[in-house]
């Protein structure tokens, strides 16, 4: 093996190493819990795979001084053939060049089958250089050797002595390459793994988290909620049972009560209980004459207000079955968890004056927050990879200017549940007692 391609054959070995090295650094330091789920077999792969280009990096470094079998420098010389002249009738003379002034008398013994004759034609050859006739007996035919000849009236070429050796062939884009163009390939293949390896943070930036919709959180959203549902164990999880449309609130409304609980029908002008209306009132009841009449929304009428569903009976005892609480007394829950209650009616009815904590990341808010009361924590999910991560974030509401943290910093959160209808939606919130830095979870993704 030349040096080129010892070179070239190192180079190759090292390129594996590189990209095994890799894969089982990630396994194993841990780094590979924030972008692979435990569950299914991501994780093993990596494994495997790692483990599986070191053993070929081995093994190709182990066995770099063999030679290609078959291959690697052979002379295939054909001196001594057999030769199955098949009633050919060509001249086979074996001339060894002009009168060389001694005489090349020599026996050989050649067992030539010859289709034509039928017959074996072992017979005594005299070689005498000047005259070199072969003397065929009892054959009628002219059995001269001529080797000098590259083919002949067989069609085939009696040439046999040809040196084959692979010493410079190509087996590879880097043995076909010069070497600026092998430089480019261990460059593509070696610089931005080792790049990404040592310099990506194991996790997203504020300006991603952004982009993947942090302010633009839609709370009626089921995609994942039979895994966060706090009725998920109940009997009638996931099963909605009716649509219930959050009432607009009125100022006579009791201090002691959320606005998604309130409804017009429940309570008189100065708070106390009332029969339910069985009558709209006049306005209320014009515009819909109207509409009706000329199959036109009525002008100036808001949009009704988006759903909240209940997915079957809650109770304070189910809360408390489901949900671990600190010694506080404070219910412990995910953000995806608290991010699920929006839509849900029946969750909101048990859990709204609730102290609840968790634990999550802080970034700015920059919606509904006018005052500037207000922050926004979030966790990131994960379906399959952290490629598809995507933010479910709550607010946090101080009553007061909120205090100021870094960008993405890890906060325990003690608060107390609250539901207020913003837009189109019911918005969970907590209304913050206690925030303060604290260290990132095991999992900084949640699965």
């Amino acid at each position: 093996m030349s040096g080129t391609r010892t070179l070239v054959h190192l180079l190759s070995v090292a390129m594996l190493f590189l990209w095994g090295g890799v894969l089982l650094y990630f396994y194993i330091s841990g780094r590979l819990i924030n972008y692979l789920p435990p569950d299914g077999i991501f994780r093993p792969m990596v494994l495997v795979s790692g483990i599986g280009l070191a053993v070929l990096g081995l093994f190709n470094l182990l066995t770099m001084g063999a030679e290609d079998a078959g291959c690697e420098g052979h002379d295939h010389s054909h001196d001594d053939h057999d030769h199955d002249h098949k009633d050919c009738g060509h001249d086979h003379a074996h001339k060894h060049g002009e009168s060389c002034g001694h005489d090349h008398s020599h026996d050989h013994s050649h067992d030539h089958k010859h289709g034509a004759c039928g017959h074996d034609h072992a017979h005594e050859h005299v070689h005498e250089h000047g005259t070199c006739d072969h003397a065929h007996k009892d054959c009628g035919h002219d059995h001269s050797h001529d080797h000098a000849k590259k083919e002949s009236c067989c069609g085939h070429d009696h040439g046999h002595t040809h040196a084959h050796s692979h010493e410079g062939h190509a087996h590879g884009i880097l043995d076909e390459s010069s070497w600026p163009g092998r430089i480019a390939v261990l460059l593509i293949l070696a610089a931005p793994l080792s790049w990404a390896a040592i310099s990506t943070p194991d996790r997203y930036s504020s300006n991603a988290i952004v982009n993947k919709g942090l302010y633009d959180p839609n709370y009626t959203d089921t995609s994942r909620a039979d895994q966060f549902s706090l009725q998920k164990k109940t009997k009638n999880a996931g099963q909605p049972v009716a649509a219930t449309t959050v009432a607009i609130v009125t100022p006579e409304k009791p201090a002691d009560l959320p606005p998604a609980m309130v409804s017009p029908q429940t309570l008189g002008p100065a708070g106390e209980a009332a029969k339910p209306a069985t009558t709209p009132p006049p306005g209320v009841a014009a515009a819909s004459a109207a509409a009706a009449e000329t199959k036109t929304p009525p002008k100036n009428i808001p949009p009704p207000a988006q759903a909240s569903k209940s997915y079957g009976t809650f109770t304070l005892e189910d809360l408390k079955k489901q949900v671990p609480q600190s010694k506080e007394g404070n219910f412990i829950l995910e953000v995806p968890e608290l991010y699920y209650t929006g839509g849900d009616v029946e969750v909101q009815k048990v859990l709204t004056g609730q102290m609840v904590e968790t634990v999550a990341q802080i970034l700015p808010e920059k919606v509904n927050n006018t005052d500037g009361h207000r922050l926004r924590i979030f966790r990131m999910l994960v379906q399959c990879c952290a490629a598809d991560a995507r933010p479910y974030s709550v607010p946090l509401d101080f009553g007061k200017k909120a205090p100021e943290f870094k960008d993405m910093t890890w906060v325990k959160v003690v608060g107390k549940m609250s539901y207020k209808k913003e837009g189109t939606q019911t918005v969970p919130i907590i209304e913050a007692t206690k925030v303060e830095e604290t260290t990132a979870p095991d999992n900084a993704m949640i699965y």
